[in-house]
């Protein structure tokens, strides 16, 4: 089976007569508060972010919001008319899965914009970018949106396109303009070209960053395509990193709650090496997301041979190693972990013969246990298929209809699981910082990792345990013998 095999590596070897534990401890705090308090507001350190991916074009229509547009690239026949409303009617399930962020892919004004609807849908090239696109909803739509959520205790972040637009012909409020000379980024032909030349255009998304979070109190961007802002020599999200930390460190000293982390997540579509290279160089970005880490646990974008795992539960103990283990460019980066997103297919597209189930349960608990932030698709947590949609590419299949209850048994038995790892994870906070402990070895048939996390700060204390065959497992601090399904991790509270 595809992504379930492990093989016997020489670290595996040493364990099937023994055991071996590795230790790490890792990963500084990173929040807006730059601050060392050891009492922080779990949700306001940005390890401790678990962030609901929604497209709000192909998510759930809602009547009572804007019409919505016609038509976006995606499967057939699945929504293309979703709309603000319809994801402030699925917050309580969002929240309920144990999010504590939500992720807007764009809704800035694209009417007009280049490509015609089907891209126009999609928000990646903005025609306006202090504008809402009226397909989507008003301004009313997402204050209420925001407030809703902020009341539900997550934060709400905006996909940002700072490289490449649809036709911006305006100037920001503050006269500033964008400089739309065709530019190639450091990755040159490889990354595309843009039309966004820095540094003439910084002041433009500089206001363009900051004003959302201040008219709105939105908590944070992702970022599409960043590494076009490296250009020449120079890595441009300095500059609107620190932008954002003023906007940010003004808020709070106003005394105000939403609209003070300022969270911000790249998309550079490469290795460790790559992004370091480029985003995180010079501290530009300290968060990016784990491309590396997502084709170890499920497999690669666009390409359904390979569902990952393929070396076994040491592809977990790598995974949840420390940034510069893993070749990135130092410990204080954060990379945020997924399984799957809008630019591919589903997480369990990856998988046949009925096991699909088992497999993407066993990708959450995977998530669940990540030392740092991680993101969720929306429709993952019932493992939505995408694969045999008619008009499905491999760059767009996952944009399938979002919803909130479980279509069958299936799918319920799953979201049931993914919450519960998912909340897990939000109520224990060794999940995602403080030390960690891997104990391999072999019990009869099964091949078991137990990863032990402890917090000292909170004296919290947490063990999960993987297996690829049922098993029972007698843990340290767990008073009883634990029964274990195969691929279907266990997730225990030892203090």
């Amino acid at each position: 089976m595809r992504g379930r095999t492990a093989t016997n590596h020489s670290v595996v070897e040493d364990v099937y007569h023994h055991y071996v534990i590795v230790q790490y401890s890792f990963f500084k705090i990173h929040s807006m508060e730059n601050t060392t308090d050891n009492n922080i507001n779990p949700t306001a350190d940005w390890r401790g972010l678990t962030i609901y991916q929604v497209m709000v074009g192909s998510f759930i229509h809602s009547p009572e919001g804007a019409k919505g547009y016609s038509k976006m690239w995606g499967p057939d026949n699945n929504t293309k008319d979703g709309n603000l409303q319809g994801v402030i009617e699925a917050l309580d399930h969002i929240a309920s899965i144990g999010a504590n962020a939500i992720w807007l892919t764009p809704i800035f004004d694209s009417r007009g914009a280049f490509g015609g609807e089907k891209l126009q849908a999609s928000g990646y090239f903005a025609k306006d970018y202090f504008a809402i696109d009226p397909h989507f909803g008003t301004e009313d739509d997402l204050r209420e949106l925001v407030n809703k959520a902020h009341e539900k205790g997550m934060y709400v972040f905006l996909d940002g396109v700072f490289g490449h637009h649809g036709g911006v012909e305006k100037p920001s409020p503050s006269g500033h303009i964008i400089d739309s000379t065709p530019t190639l980024s450091e990755r040159g032909e490889e990354g595309g070209e843009g039309n966004v030349k820095y540094p003439e255009s910084l002041e433009y998304f500089k206001e363009v960053a900051t004003y959302w979070i201040d008219k709105f109190e939105i908590d944070g961007w992702r970022f599409d395509q960043a590494y076009q802002l490296c250009q020449d020599g120079h890595n441009y999200w300095v500059e609107i990193r620190d932008a954002i930390r003023e906007v940010c460190d003004r808020r709070r000293n106003e005394g105000k709650q939403w609209g003070v982390l300022g969270y911000m997540v790249g998309e550079d579509w490469s290795d460790a090496a790559g992004i370091s290279a480029r985003v995180y160089r010079d501290g530009g970005l300290t968060s990016a997301f784990d491309f590396d880490g997502k084709t170890l646990i499920s497999g690669p974008m666009g390409d359904l041979s390979d569902g990952g795992l393929n070396n076994g539960w040491d592809d977990v103990i790598h995974v949840y190693s420390s940034p510069t283990s893993r070749g990135y460019c130092s410990d204080d980066v954060l990379p945020n972990l997924f399984v799957s997103n809008h630019d591919g297919f589903r997480v369990a597209d990856h998988f046949y013969d009925n096991d699909d189930e088992i497999n993407v349960k066993t990708r959450f608990a995977i998530l669940a246990g990540y030392p740092g932030p991680v993101t969720l698709y929306y429709g993952d947590e019932f493992a939505d298929l995408s694969r045999d949609d008619d008009g499905a590419q491999p760059d767009n299949a996952a944009r399938t209809s979002g919803h909130i209850m479980a279509d069958d048994e299936r799918s319920a038995r799953v979201y049931n699981y993914v919450a519960k790892v998912i909340n897990f994870r939000k109520e224990n906070p060794a999940m995602w910082r403080g030390t960690q402990e891997f104990n391999r070895y072999r019990n009869g048939d099964a091949e078991v990792l137990v990863v032990t996390k402890t917090d000292t700060d909170s004296d919290n204390k947490a063990v999960m345990i993987f297996s690829d065959h049922d098993t029972t497992e007698i843990i340290p601090g767990i008073p009883y013998p634990v029964e274990v399904k195969a691929y279907v991790p266990e997730l225990l509270r030892i203090s």
